[in-house]
């Protein structure tokens, strides 16, 4: 009985193999050809309307300087990018730091560019009022987080904590996304961690550093943000594609600052990256116990 189901479950794979073999013209792991159009996503944008309304004119440029026509394939989150790379619906994607991790570990995707962000860094922050001057205080505290999984403001920020001697399982975090900064204000929570993009909007520019909040500590920089494509397209048509990103890049940014959504890439670049680039992530995934979320 044992060996007839395993018969079963193996002739049940292959025939879905084979499915998706005649559905696509390819089997999944091989090589496609040049393809005709590039079905893009954005990680964490879900809907086609905010794809449309944020990327339209980077999705043009886009397809103008690779002369082939650019399709928006909205995905319901970051995983679900790696199952459609898989069965070679995605071809390009966009994705932070974490977000690369996971679609390497699961789709095998290939960087082909990175795109800088200055002043790219996780910040943790306390009241004034408040008596915690530093992350070793933290101990048994309450702490405002952002997402999990957010590269600034969840992986990296427990890392911090843990170089400090403060263990994962020694305060608490509330996944607080947006209101993070109000629950620090508050008296919510002790602190709050985040990027410095939002630092600067709720704090910075509003005049509040340094009446009502402080920051206790500061990570270095991040590694960048990073286009992504589904391997499967194959080394020639991934070279040429990083290539003539890489040579139009003055072009794709100007269409990608022309969204509001988009300004924290004002003074951002271009650049080659390779997966080592991320290895420093990769290590603070695992160092705080979450190595399993991304393989």
């Amino acid at each position: 009985m044992i060996g007839r189901r395993l018969f079963l479950g193996h002739s049940l794979l292959f025939l879905s193999g084979c499915a998706l073999t005649h559905a696509t013209g390819h089997s999944p792991n091989s090589p496609l050809p040049r393809p005709s159009k590039l079905r893009f996503t954005v990680t964490d944008l879900s809907s086609l309307d905010v794809l449309q309304k944020d990327f339209g004119d980077f999705r043009q440029a886009l397809a103008d300087v690779l002369q082939m026509p650019v399709e928006f394939f909205p995905v319901e989150n970051y995983s679900a990018a790696a199952p459609a790379f898989l069965a070679n619906e995605l071809d390009f994607a966009l994705a932070g730091p974490s977000e690369y991790l996971l679609l390497r570990a699961r789709a095998d995707a290939a960087p082909i560019v990175g795109i800088t962000r200055p002043n790219y860094v996780s910040m943790i922050m306390t009241r004034v009022d408040g008596e915690i001057d530093q992350l070793s205080e933290l101990n048994n505290k309450k702490i405002a987080m952002r997402t999990e999984g957010s590269t600034s403001g969840h992986i990296v920020p427990m890392k911090m904590l843990l170089d400090a001697g403060v263990a994962p399982d020694a305060y608490e975090v509330q996944m607080l996304n947006l209101e993070g900064f109000e629950a620090l204000r508050s008296g919510q929570v002790d602190a709050w961690a985040d990027s410095y993009s939002r630092y600067l909007e709720y704090v910075k520019e509003p005049g509040l550093e340094g009446t009502e909040i402080r920051v206790i500590a500061t990570s270095e920089n991040l590694p960048p943000d990073i286009l992504v494509a589904n391997p499967n397209l194959g080394p020639e048509f991934l070279a040429e594609l990083r290539k003539q990103i890489l040579q139009h890049q003055g072009v794709l940014m100007s269409a990608l600052l022309a969204s509001e959504a988009n300004q924290k890439y004002k003074h951002s670049e271009l650049v080659s990256v390779e997966d080592i680039d991320y290895q420093t992530l990769r290590d603070s995934y695992h160092a705080i116990g979450q190595g399993s979320t991304i393989e």
